[in-house]
């Protein structure tokens, strides 16, 4: 009788547990397969077969979104990857930058967060294309849950599941509501939140200091770096205007009195009020990306750098 209870306990566990897994496949490959979770591929495909590059782009989604070379018979790698820090552009600078050729350039994107930003919110995006020992903070559970059962993770799910819900938000909350201005007003209370906390956390003068790093780290190599800011909309440069720019970026970058150059294409008439070249009012899609690096490429030119 005692047998016969636990045959029927291990028969109800092997259906609870093959249940568990019906579900769980689909929700781990839908993760799996989501946009967010792949936003590395571009630099996972160099990392496997690499090759000599003219540029290299470090910085945040603004730069990921920024730039497209090809057309200009560059050879480009893009090390930019959304909410990324300054010491994850340093990081990924000391792997790949051995790939630049010789007199290569390196463009150091500077948005409104690189100052203020110095929490990894997305640290799998590193896991693959980064050395173990550069990850931090590494978790070994974490590590392998992230790589194999990312359904399991609650963050990559719910990037994966907004990502899909993109078309169904509110009127009010799509990135051309009111011509932007929605969107634009709430990035500037996350990016004034950001700011907030940085300076209570004293992590500013470790950003400032980084990047200093980085400049002297590409003299160093021989690299050529130029530091550049992105085109944004109208809509966006209403709220991150002169004087809030100058709070968040400039004070800082002032100071450091760093003797390379500096294309500020922020409010660039070219683009600001041109719909047309924006995914939503502070990134570049497809039409913008390809516009915007010409104008880098021959910028780039004059300055003797190409």
């Amino acid at each position: 009788m005692k047998g016969f209870a636990m045959g029927r306990l291990f028969i109800k566990l092997t259906i609870i547990i093959t249940v568990v897994l019906l579900l769980f496949i689909p929700v781990n490959n839908f993760v799996k397969n989501s946009h967010d979770y792949n936003i590395n591929h571009a630099i996972l495909a160099f990392k496997e077969h690499p090759y000599p590059v003219d540029i290299i782009n470090l910085g945040a989604s603004h730069s990921m979104y920024g730039y497209y070379f090809k057309p200009t018979g560059l050879s480009h790698l893009d090390l930019a990857l959304p909410a990324q820090t300054i010491q994850y552009d340093y990081k990924l600078l000391r792997e790949y930058g051995k790939y630049l050729k010789p007199d290569g350039v390196v463009i150091v994107s500077i948005s409104q967060i690189t100052f203020a930003n110095s929490e990894t919110n997305h640290v799998g995006n590193y896991y693959e294309v980064l050395d173990r020992t550069e990850i931090e903070p590494f978790n070994l559970i974490d590590y392998y849950s992230y790589l194999y059962l990312p359904g399991t993770d609650s963050g990559s799910f719910n990037s994966a599941l907004s990502g899909k819900l993109k078309s169904f938000k509110w009127d009010s909350h799509q990135p051309w509501a009111n011509n932007g201005k929605n969107y634009s007003e709430r990035k500037y209370a996350k990016v004034e939140e950001q700011y907030r906390e940085a300076v209570e956390n004293d992590n500013i003068e470790r950003n400032v200091k980084q990047l200093r790093e980085i400049v002297d780290y590409c003299s160093e190599k021989g690299y050529q770096v130029i530091l550049t800011m992105e085109p944004v909309h109208q809509s966006y440069q209403e709220y991150f205007n002169e004087e809030v720019m100058n709070r968040l970026v400039f004070q800082y970058l002032n100071a450091l009195e760093l003797d390379v150059p500096f294309l500020n294409y922020m409010s660039d008439q070219r683009f600001e009020d041109n719909r047309d070249f924006f995914i939503d009012p502070d990134h570049l899609n497809r039409e913008g990306r390809k516009k915007f690096s010409w104008i880098v490429y021959k910028d780039l030119k004059k300055l003797g750098y190409l």
